[in-house]
């Protein structure tokens, strides 16, 4: 009898651990399914046409009279297969208003007043998704972001390195078989993911690409009747693939960038230098850098997310050395946001197919065995209602705590953690509730 070669043994092993991964992610799905109630004052899932590689939640929400709920509206791409058609879509979302509580639904059980829907005794109130807009997009949609000074207006990161700009009450509601943007920003030779307006000067722009560059572009320049654009600065700073690109929120001229090359650089716009950042950070990660946030509300504080899994958080005067690292995710860690209203909460997304909240105003507490067995003293919440990678999530600006999460397998989750869980500190929920 011929004995079975390599080749044959290795490819049983593979299929006998994608095996095992499909069951411990089901056993996993089941167990959030099953404590979902206690979690969640709201929850939606909804299986999109294609999966998407971008969300965020555009700034505006329109209440409508008379009705328990507001309409609120995200901005989507799509990531089809072979030959099919691409789109920048937007959909509108009706979320349940909060409602002042009702004795009435008192659970006895719980100890609790139902007051968002989802915690009612009553049936949770549908939240109605639907896509209203989509627009004709050539490949798929890396990235897409709103300009902060005028929504319509929008910024796709396409495959081939181009970056797109829509104008998006310039075009109809149904595609109309035709890529027609308002401009394209062209200079980058390969595509990328690092995307981000300037929230004090309209018009401008930073891009960070695969092919290792990072560029500026300032759309004021634009002359009608040439639809392309070349970039206002090119910087060659990092030595490999470009992942993540953010403005300063609070200093208009400072940009920090991420990179494979394990780095964290600041970029001072005022410079003329291109070829090296004002401040760097080597070192400090074991692996690539795949994303950074600056907190919106302490000048000196951002966070970097990296493919070793972990999380380094910084101190802009210093980046000698990190400030903290937060662990806890099991792969590596893909995008990072910060609580538009809680300043010391941040959100983190992994290929562990997790989002995870953090409370760094917990750093250095105290626990007991059996709390740090659940994670860090920081961690706050962990969604676990995704069965595949995230490729992209978003705080809701109008409605705190109500985030939207895409995964790789068209997925798109719509959710509000209780109110017992980050309204209040998390001793005061009963952990019996909670199944194992």
């Amino acid at each position: 009898m011929e004995p079975y070669d390599d080749g044959f043994i290795e490819e049983q092993e593979e299929q006998e651990e994608e095996r095992t991964e499909e069951k411990v992610i089901n056993e996993e799905y089941k167990t959030w399914k099953k404590n979902a109630p206690f979690l969640y004052d709201m929850i939606l899932s909804t299986a999109l046409e294609w999966p998407t590689l971008t969300t965020q939640w555009l700034p505006d929400k329109q209440e409508v009279p008379d009705k328990p709920y507001s309409t609120h509206r995200l901005l989507l791409g799509t990531h089809t297969s072979s030959d099919a058609q691409n789109y920048l879509q937007i959909a509108h979302v009706q979320l349940p208003n909060p409602s002042a509580p009702n004795p009435d639904d008192y659970d006895e059980e719980r100890g609790e007043i139902g007051g968002y829907g989802g915690s009612s005794k009553k049936a949770p109130m549908e939240i109605k998704f639907n896509i209203v807009q989509k627009i004709d997009h050539k490949g798929e949609v890396n990235k897409a972001r709103y300009q902060p000074q005028n929504p319509n207006v929008i910024a796709t990161m396409c495959t081939d390195g181009r970056v797109m700009i829509w104008d998006r009450s310039k075009h109809p509601s149904l595609p109309t078989g035709t890529v027609n943007p308002q401009m394209e920003l062209l200079g980058h030779t390969k595509e990328g993911f690092g995307l981000s307006w300037s929230p004090h000067t309209a018009g401008h722009l930073v891009t960070g690409s695969e092919d290792k560059t990072v560029r500026l572009w300032d759309l004021t320049t634009y002359t009608k009747g040439n639809k392309a654009l070349k970039p206002s600065r090119t910087y060659t700073h990092h030595s490999s693939i470009v992942n993540d690109v953010q403005y300063h929120p609070l200093h208009s001229s400072l940009i920090g960038t991420v990179s494979d090359d394990i780095t964290l650089q600041i970029l001072d716009i005022r410079e003329a230098e291109t070829t090296r950042a004002a401040a760097s950070a080597e070192g400090q990660h074991r692996d690539a850098i795949n994303a950074i946030a600056f907190n919106p509300a302490a000048e000196t504080v951002l966070a970097t997310g990296s493919a070793d899994k972990s999380i380094g958080l910084w101190d802009l005067r210093n980046l000698k050395t990190k400030l903290h690292t937060l662990e806890c995710h099991t792969d590596s860690v893909t995008s990072l946001s910060w609580h538009p209203f809680e300043e010391s909460v941040l959100a983190s997304a992994s290929y562990d197919r997790k989002i995870m909240f953090w409370d760094l105003s917990r750093s250095g507490e105290e626990q007991t065995p059996d709390d740090a067995q659940d994670g860090p003293p920081e961690l706050l919440f962990m969604h676990g209602g995704h069965t595949n990678r995230i490729s992209d999530f978003s705080w809701n600006l109008n409605d705190p705590w109500v985030l939207c999460s895409a995964a790789e397998d068209n997925l798109l989750q719509v959710w509000k953690v209780a109110d017992a869980i980050v309204g209040k500190d998390l001793e005061d929920v009963p952990t019996e509730e909670l199944e194992a």
